[in-house]
């Protein structure tokens, strides 16, 4: 089995093919395909990641949900202090660029993560038991680690692979998302 770093370096090495046209394409497909999701429709609150440039694309998606009429939350970084929270998105509220180049809500509105139904997070990859494979630092697992309802990781069919290893701080999700395919994790 590869190690988490010899993951991340075989995806990165693949992302750096990827061009903008394949990338809003394959976002678009992926968007559709977790939009049909029975859980997502019936969802009133949800949390989202805002993408990265090489990731699935999330804006449109959540600009679509708060328009909908869900309540829809980002993680912020918090302010003179080390992690990440999960923020409501307000309709017309500002916003600001995190330490990672990543927008995020300029106010921090804290969100009571037992409201939230339904979890979309980003992963470099996601094998078919759940088990997802961050950036590294631990930022994603600490906001799962107190979410209850349903995690959903959205990704492009290749970060899709057969084993990742994990660890015991690691958070798995229910379900994979990718431009052609839904995965439901077997429980």
């Amino acid at each position: 089995m590869k190690t988490k770093d010899e993951i991340r370096h075989a995806i990165r090495v693949q992302r750096a093919g990827l061009t903008l046209d394949w990338i809003d394409k394959n976002s678009k497909a992926a968007i559709a395909q977790l939009s049909e999701l029975p859980a997502l429709k019936d969802a009133a609150a949800l949390a989202c990641y805002l993408a990265k440039p090489f990731e699935v694309q999330t804006q449109r998606f959540i600009e679509g949900c708060v328009t909908a009429g869900k309540q829809v939350c980002v993680p912020r970084h918090l302010d003179g202090k080390t992690g990440y929270a999960w923020s409501w998105v307000q309709p017309g509220a500002a916003w600001r660029d995190g330490p990672w180049h990543i927008a995020e809500p300029a106010h921090y509105d804290p969100v009571d993560v037992e409201t939230l139904h339904f979890a979309i997070v980003p992963a470099v990859a996601v094998d078919r038991a759940g088990h997802r494979l961050g950036h590294g630092g631990g930022n994603f697992d600490r906001l799962l680690a107190g979410l209850t309802c349903t995690r959903a990781a959205l990704v492009f069919d290749f970060q899709l692979i057969d084993d990742i290893p994990m660890e015991a701080h690691d958070v798995p999700v229910n379900i994979i998302i990718t431009e052609n395919n839904t995965v439901t994790v077997p429980v």
